[in-house]
């Protein structure tokens, strides 16, 4: 149990770091994309490809973060109405369908990054699988972070 609680920290935490760095990566792009619109009348190109992928990665990794913390969005007030017994059942097939979709995500993310290797962004010229990774890799710190509350959750 205290190896699954450390575990689940450490993807807290993982996720609010890099989540945090993203966003200051995020805000700092779009000030300097739009001052030099102000200033020199353009921005260099890759402003927007930056602000873009930093957007998706900051929402995709910090997901597990919101979901550690409880601050996901959640419609429980029927269940809370149910009796202890249907409820546990209803959280038990909650946390298959999660698992579920989560492992579909991550399954077809990576195909997709797999894919995509030969491809350049237009502004940057990475390959398109460095932003299209956030997908199974913001997803697997989402299931991680979902298997290990509901292991310490079960052991509490």
């Amino acid at each position: 149990m205290v190896f699954c609680e450390r575990l689940s920290r450490l993807v807290e935490r993982a996720s609010i770091w890099l989540g945090g760095f993203l966003l200051m990566l995020n805000i700092s792009d779009i000030v300097m994309g739009v001052t030099l619109r102000s200033l020199a009348g353009a921005a260099p190109i890759w402003t927007e490809e930056v602000a873009r992928f930093s957007m998706v990665w900051m929402e995709l990794i910090g997901a597990a973060a919101a979901f550690s913390n409880g601050d996901q969005m959640s419609i429980d007030f029927v269940v809370m109405k149910l009796p202890p017994r249907v409820q546990m059942l209803c959280r038990f097939f909650s946390v298959c369908v999660q698992t579920v979709v989560l492992g579909a995500l991550i399954w077809l993310g990576t195909r997709n990054v797999m894919g995509s290797w030969k491809m350049k962004t237009m502004a940057l010229g990475v390959p398109k699988a460095v932003p299209l990774m956030a997908v199974p890799i913001g997803m697997g710190m989402f299931l991680a972070a979902l298997l290990l509350k509901r292991r310490g959750e079960k052991r509490a």
